[in-house]
């Protein structure tokens, strides 16, 4: 279980002694002074190390990690937890029927609902169901003129076996309807077994079952369960064993027994957060009584969902991104009847003093200001707002609700004739005939071609600029061990490369690239060629097409906005420069179950074009480098995703911490909420989430090489500090990247010292300087020549 195995880890960790405390002595290769000399043999005085033992040659410090030898299946722990929580249930419920019968006061009922519970396909015999952790029995009406379901409930009170084996029942017996005979449904979930996960409570078996009375069967939700599983996994329970797809009811009518449409919300913090950052800090995130009349709202499955999504958390793409969750569903979401304040301010904040992410929705009152001199309407501040359609229809003063909101990203969709297409499959990408010119032997030629499959109106094969890379392998690894090389593939080339239009057509558009790469890497390229340590380069391809919805960024680097191309797929392929052809990709991660929570990587973080290939991200998420955002982390992909994904914030030295300022009240708010946010999976475990089965285990140490970690970044009263650059291994990195964010986010200054302690000494933990990771590579890497 994962609390144990962080418990288990912790005394294992605890119990490392740090071998190399002298390994950064003045007679270090490239070392500055030790941090205090007290490891070494000789040193006496702890100042600086000077005699220390490992001292004298940075190399002779590099040691193969250990961690295959106790972690061996380590990932396949970590998955096979996960999968007790969505593997088949061998807790069954089935509702047998409701029966209900009037009072003598001839307005309530005494209401019975019997169901039958099974473990393993047998009866499953426990008095009063004590021994299940979880258990609710539940019925309520549905409207369907309206399609709501409304506050009319009942609750069924502690279950008692029947003569039937495995059989309950529970009874109300003040229910004010009879299910039975009325447009309702009758809900039940039971769950036992919790899972040992960090994050939310999972459970190893979980049933929900239901039944539909009357004219329930019609109902249809504008979202789709799918849309929820692209992020949160399948089968899709939330809070760990509430169903939204439940046999027996239509999708999501299950939720409406709690997100009842017509009952008040309860968490109106949520719309204060954004609207008053402030005021929510300061409080607490307590409401006075006044803020939760202001901000009441109807707890409806949409409205939970949507601010939680807007407002509570990191969502990881754009909120009018609506087809994520409401694919095929757009005109049922963006009726006119749906334009109303109720639902604007599920996204939208009404003032917003404080939100700044883009992602998020602007506020009302900009948009209004935008369009409207005039004061800001008070009906958005009433629960009982009416309709914004008086003016806002067709034909009327305003824009109709779905003129204002296309449901889309205009980056990754086009509509073409009325359907929905990702740009990334409108326009692709390849890299062809590669191949090393005969008279050259460091001349690398190689084709791409972008082709235009489906007819975007405005846009044109003919307007795409791709950029070409060219990324040197090391020592056979997955992993670089010099920066890639970049080229735009237009008429005019910097030196070393050429570039020649090849054949076009109105679909598609070629290039022709010759990359000298005694030129383009140079002399350092050219010596580690000849010498072995390269062997395969990757090419890569990233395409660039300006959007024509007007749509702008910031580059890298600039100040003014530029027209933001959309998000195209970039293309890589390996090639072997011994066997000179090209060579199996290794497939580590599947770019699509990122583009799951993503919908098109690179949209929301650097730029459209660097999406739909995660090889492509290393380019640049090299194991050379320490995190530049990211804090005691390598800006390797590995390392990078694990931390976020792990919830740790960027650049908390940048962070203001100070609460005796308003600044800082909010700062250290938004902080403490990112860090006790949960991966969308409701825990790390999932590895298979974005990895390929059986890619997930300790990294092969031939296959992978050290990297670099960032120090600690100074950040005032906090424990952890003055944590230097180290150069560690692949596991260390990798693996170790999870387990560091844990402690990291606790400012568990001990835990850090164990985790790095276990790190030096069954592993390689050395203080980065000059030189330090090219010689730590060349002596590992040696080993397995």
């Amino acid at each position: 279980m994962m609390r144990q195995f962080f418990k288990g880890m912790g005394v294992l960790l605890l119990a490392g002694s740090l071998a190399l405390a002298g390994c950064s002595g003045e007679n270090g290769a490239a070392g500055a002074p030790g941090r205090d000399g007290t490891d070494g043999t000789d040193g006496t005085n702890g100042t600086d190390g000077t005699n220390g033992t490992d001292g004298t040659d940075v190399t002779r410090t590099a040691t193969l990690e250990s961690c295959a030898g106790c972690h061996t299946d380590a990932g396949a722990r970590h998955q096979a937890i996960y999968d007790q929580y969505t593997d088949a249930s061998t807790l069954n419920v089935t509702i047998d029927g409701v029966s209900s019968v009037l009072n003598a006061d001839n307005t309530t009922y005494t209401s019975t609902l019997t169901f039958t519970v099974t473990k393993g396909g047998a009866p499953y015999v426990d008095a009063g169901l004590a021994q299940l952790d979880q258990k609710r029995f539940i019925a309520n009406k549905y409207d369907s003129a309206t399609r709501q379901f409304v506050t009319t409930e009942i609750t069924y009170g502690n279950p008692t076996a029947t003569a039937v084996a495995g059989q309950y029942e529970v009874t109300s017996a003040t229910a004010t309807f009879a299910p039975e005979s009325s447009n309702a449904q009758a809900y039940v979930y039971v769950a036992a077994g919790v899972i040992g996960s960090e994050g939310m409570t999972l459970y190893t078996d979980v049933s929900n079952a239901g039944l539909a009375f009357g004219d329930v069967g019609t109902y249809e939700s504008a979202a789709n369960v799918s849309g929820c599983e692209k992020c949160h996994g399948s089968p899709y329970l939330k809070h760990g064993y509430r169903a939204a797809a439940v046999e027996g009811l239509p999708d999501f009518a299950a939720c409406k027994a709690c997100h009842l449409d017509n009952k008040a919300g309860g968490h109106q913090g949520w719309q204060l957060l954004v609207d008053d950052p402030l005021a929510y800090a300061t409080q607490g995130g307590v409401l006075t009584d006044a803020q939760k009349t202001k901000y009441a709202y109807k707890r409806s499955v949409m409205a939970d969902t949507h601010m939680s999504h807007a407002m509570e958390f990191a969502y990881p793409q754009s909120m009018a991104n609506c087809v994520t969750c409401h694919e095929g569903k757009l005109d049922l979401v963006l009726a006119d009847a749906n334009f109303t304040p109720a639902t604007c301010k599920t996204c939208h904040p009404v003032t917003g003093t404080g939100g700044t992410d883009e992602k998020r929705a602007p506020a009302l009152k900009d948009l209004i200001a935008a369009k409207n001199a005039a004061a800001m309407h008070p009906d958005l501040y009433t629960a009982g707002a009416t309709a914004c359609t008086g003016c806002h229809k067709a034909g009327g003063l305003g824009k109709a609700f779905s003129e204002l909101h296309s449901g889309y990203d205009k980056l990754i969709y086009a509509d073409v004739a009325g359907a929905l297409t990702k740009y990334s499959s409108a326009f692709t990408a390849d890299i062809s005939n590669a191949s090393l010119d005969a008279a050259n032997a460091n001349l690398l030629k190689f084709t791409v071609t972008v082709t235009e499959n489906a007819d975007v109106a405005g846009l044109s094969v003919n307007e795409v600029v791709p950029t070409a890379y060219v990324a040197p392998y090391g020592y056979g690894t997955k992993d670089f061990i010099l920066a890639a090389k970049n080229q735009k593939l237009t008429a005019t080339a910097a030196a070393g490369w050429t570039i020649t239009a090849g054949t076009s057509t109105a679909t598609s558009k070629s290039w022709l690239v010759s990359a000298d790469l005694a030129v383009v890497g140079g002399a350092t390229w050219t010596d580690k060629i000849k010498d072995g340590t390269i062997k395969r380069v990757e090419l890569a391809v990233l395409a660039f097409l300006p959007n024509l919805d007007g749509v702008t960024y910031i580059p890298h680097g600039a100040t003014t906005p530029a027209t933001a191309p959309v998000a195209l797929n970039a293309v890589t392929k390996t090639f072997d420069l011994v066997a000179k052809r090209f060579a199996p990709a290794v497939a580590i991660v599947d770019a699509n179950k990122c583009n799951a929570c993503h919908d098109a990587l690179g949209t929301t973080f650097h730029t459209a074009d660097r999406g739909g290939n995660v090889v492509a991200c290393r380019l640049c998420h090299t194991t050379l480098n320490g995190g530049s955002h990211l804090e005691m982390q390598s800006r390797s992909i590995d390392s990078y995703v694990h931390a976020i994904h792990a919830m740790q914030p960027f650049d908390i030295g940048d962070i203001n911490f100070d609460v005796t300022t308003d600044a800082g009240k909010v700062a250290k708010m938004r902080y403490e909420h990112h860090i006790a946010s949960t991966y969308p999976n409701f825990t790390l475990l999932n590895c298979e989430s974005c990895h390929n089965p059986g890619t997930y285990e300790v990294p092969d140490q031939s296959a992978s090489l050290p990297g670099v970690l960032s120090a600690s970044d100074t950040v005032a009263n906090r424990a952890i500090a003055g944590v230097p650059s180290y150069v560690t291994g692949p596991a260390s990195r990798a693996c170790g990247s999870c387990h560091r964010t844990q402690v990291i986010n606790q400012d568990n200054a001990g835990a850090l010292t164990a985790i790095n302690d276990h790190t030096a000494t069954f592993g390689t933990l050395i203080e980065a300087g000059t030189g330090v990771l090219d010689a730590t590579i060349k002596s590992l890497m040696a080993l397995f020549k």
